[in-house]
């Protein structure tokens, strides 16, 4: 995705906009998850080969991956929370997905099997297995230590969102099942599925987009409308000041032929849509004026008193419009 996926990161890596996007998911809008309870997370993961091609262990890295900690009837929870930024349809998403998932189940593993520490005995060949809780060792059974894990270890769960930034509906599988062919229905039972958790403009009503707490709900209401009403929408804006990386991220995904700087204090994209439109009024001028000007000095003295615009303004659009041979 090249561009658009350095932006996406940038502004959906940001807590309030990831926070955001998790509680439109789980919670439909209600403010449940605290961005400041987000802590992030290495996103590199190492996966098993598969392919023709392939005999070594490949290194993947997740777009984005955050562990929540929060309480819940005065208990800590946590959760660790996964985002894969989808400029387009995957038509193998849930095997992608799924993978990753299941490789930060068996990292949770390791990370269990390598607490084990072994208690050398009084004699050469006498040991205990043992892990520690806080100061108290607690022996292993031979079972525990084969599975590298204990009887009563639990998995921090894991969720992983695909936040779909296309104009057209996902129009890809959504489970595991969706992609396996198998004319046996009775077999389905016994084969786990894998769902996918899609976030995707083209799938939310106008109702929905007033569910978010940032310029999310901006973003994805402008991806959704990008061949139609965006600029309608910018509009309406009525020269609120957006996040900066929100803008560069709408600009990148919905496609939008806006030009603004990347300034801390945010961006109004109703003046860079107020410049675009002078812009395009501009350039039919000049192709009007061209038709009965010859003197590029006397077209360039003609802008400038109709549009109130600098020289330095009119000549790189003069260049755009050439004089015809």
């Amino acid at each position: 995705m090249g561009t658009l996926d350095t932006e996406a990161k940038k502004f959906l890596g940001k807590k309030e906009a990831f926070a955001d996007a998790f509680n439109f998911l789980l919670y439909g809008g209600e403010p449940i998850l605290n961005p400041n309870n987000l802590h992030e997370m290495d996103t590199s993961q190492i996966t098993v080969p598969y392919g023709n091609d392939a005999h070594l262990p490949v290194q993947k890295y997740r777009d984005l991956l955050r562990i929540w900690e929060a309480m819940t009837d005065g208990k800590a929870i946590y959760v660790i929370l996964g985002a894969e930024i989808q400029g387009n349809v995957h038509y193998a998403m849930p095997v992608k997905n799924g993978l990753y998932d299941w490789i930060g189940y068996s990292n949770q593993v390791e990370e269990a099997r390598k607490s084990f520490k072994k208690k050398k005995g009084l004699h050469k060949n006498e040991s205990e297995l043992y892990a520690e809780d806080g100061i108290i060792k607690i022996k292993l059974t031979s079972d525990e230590f084969l599975s590298g894990f204990r009887k009563n270890d639990r998995l921090i769960p894991i969720i992983t969102a695909v936040i779909y930034v296309g104009a057209d509906p996902w129009d890809g599988p959504r489970s595991l099942f969706d992609m396996i062919d198998l004319s046996d229905k009775r077999l389905f039972p016994f084969i786990n599925d894998y769902k996918l958790n899609i976030i995707s403009a083209a799938d939310m009503t106008e109702e929905d987009f007033r569910k978010f707490q940032t310029d999310l709900g901006l973003a994805m209401q402008i991806i959704k409308h990008q061949k139609d009403i965006a600029d309608k929408i910018i509009e309406e804006t009525n020269h609120r000041i957006i996040d900066t990386d929100a803008a560069f991220f709408i600009k990148e995904a919905a496609k939008l032929d806006l030009e603004f700087e990347r300034k801390e204090t945010g961006v109004d994209m109703c003046v860079a849509l107020e410049k675009r439109y002078k812009e395009k009024e501009v350039l039919t001028a000049i192709d009007i004026y061209r038709e009965y000007i010859t003197s590029d000095e006397d077209i360039i003295q003609k802008i400038i008193e109709k549009f109130d615009v600098t020289k330095e303004y009119v000549l790189p659009l003069l260049d755009q419009k050439p004089k015809a041979k």
